[in-house]
């Protein structure tokens, strides 16, 4: 059984791009295929490039979620834009299978005099992916095609080199008609989601998501890393076959990716949340449903939208019992629960050992969690947590590393001191 279909993860990352923020709805796509229609016919690219390059516009705003910065995006006209490009190029960079073209994100705002030492191909798309976003942005925020031609011309050789204009103008792509085939387009569809990705491929897009969407917030960076070991580690402690264990991993990894449409504030939040607060983060379950539906098989999608049900039935959203929940399911929230008692929160420690069994013996005999799963992972508890933190270390260094970078960055952007931006 194949876990991910190929298509399937192109509109995972569709649908989660599309949670960022309802202006950004469908953007990425319609900037993807803006790429695409100005680039099919120039047999610059073969067809997995071109691919590549159309998840790339369509990923193009993936460190939008960082910042409170999407009004200023939309105007477009201010140097704080910078902030989702640097978080954009270091998840590509650090995470995606697409780290050759990072630096193309990373520079696709800037102006084209502000562009250092990118070789004459990632300058391009650069520079077409900033073209094809202000495109789109005139189309949907009040201004007009001929607007966008004007604004062509006026910024040539400022914001835009000739080259890129030229091309983007000679490819006969309408842009007040282009989207009406969008759904269509046969050979857009064949390029963009039936184009083979290798099992590497998939797995390196998902864990971009993931990554993104942990990385968030210093508090959260290991969670979902953590998660996913322990609900592995149940399976394989309960000798289930390989099959399953690949399940149980894979819907354990996607269990949270509704939370890229939580806001900062909430998942940061060092006090006890609000009545009104706690209902939005707890729509990031049926966020995570919307996603995942009709792109994962079902088993997963169950094990990832469960993980806050109840034996006892007082949990969300739908308040189900043990008679409704798998055992897997159970599993997944049990590790769920094990990762946040272990790991520093914005609103408290770590919990040591002793702290931690207590508090799910507590959880077991109230039944909140499943007794015998408990049971397991207390028996288990040194092997269980020696494990997290082995699989955690690589990603605390890899957060470092790329915070110490975003910073880099981001002094070298405020002093314009582009030459020194190393990709």
């Amino acid at each position: 059984m194949k876990l991910l279909r190929n298509e399937k993860v192109i509109d995972i990352m569709e649908k989660t791009m599309n949670h960022v923020d309802e202006r950004l709805l469908d953007h990425g796509k319609r900037v993807a295929y803006l790429m695409f229609k100005v680039l099919e016919h120039q047999n610059m690219f073969d067809r997995r490039q071109l691919r590549d390059i159309c998840v790339l516009a369509m990923l193009h705003d993936v460190g939008a979620y960082k910042t409170e910065e999407i009004d200023k995006m939309i105007i477009f006209e201010t140097i704080d834009v910078w902030e989702h490009s640097i978080y954009g190029y270091l998840f590509l960079k650090y995470f995606s299978p697409l780290k050759k073209l990072a630096p193309v994100l990373l520079f696709h705002h800037a102006e084209c005099g502000e562009i250092p030492r990118l070789d004459p191909e990632r300058r391009l798309l650069a520079q077409l992916i900033s073209l094809c976003d202000r495109a789109d942005v005139y189309l949907h925020y009040g201004d007009n095609a001929r607007g966008f031609r004007d604004h062509l011309e006026k910024y040539r050789g400022v914001k835009y080199d000739s080259e890129a204009v030229d091309l983007f103008l000679t490819s006969g792509v309408d842009i007040s008609r282009v989207y009406e085939n969008i759904d269509a387009d046969a050979a857009f569809r064949r390029v963009f989601r039936d184009t083979p990705l290798t099992e590497k491929e998939v797995d390196g897009y998902i864990e971009m998501i993931i990554f993104s969407i942990d990385f968030r917030s210093s508090q959260t960076v290991i969670h979902t890393v953590a998660t996913t070991c322990v609900a592995e580690m149940i399976a394989a402690l309960t000798g289930a076959d390989a099959e399953t264990v690949k399940a149980v991993k894979t819907g354990a990894m996607l269990h949270d990716i509704g939370k890229i449409g939580i806001p900062v504030h909430i998942l940061e939040s060092a006090d006890r949340l609000s009545e009104d607060d706690m209902k939005i983060m707890r729509t990031h379950v049926d966020i995570t449903e919307k996603i995942l539906d009709g792109n994962v098989e079902e088993v997963i999608k169950r094990i990832a939208v469960k993980h806050h049900e109840r034996p006892n039935g007082s949990g969300y959203p739908n308040n189900l019992d043990a008679a409704d929940l798998s055992y897997y399911e159970q599993a997944v929230s049990v590790a769920d629960t094990f990762s946040a008692l272990c790991g520093a929160r914005s609103y408290k420690e770590a919990y040591p050992k002793e702290r931690v069994i207590g508090i799910l013996e507590d959880l077991s005999e109230r039944e909140e969690l499943n007794p015998e799963i408990v049971a397991l992972v207390i028996r288990h508890y040194d092997e269980i947590l020696e494990a997290v933190e082995r699989e955690s270390q690589p990603v605390l260094l890899v957060y470092e590393a790329l915070d110490e970078e975003r910073r880099r960055i981001r002094d070298a952007v405020i002093r314009r001191d582009f030459e020194s931006v190393r990709c």
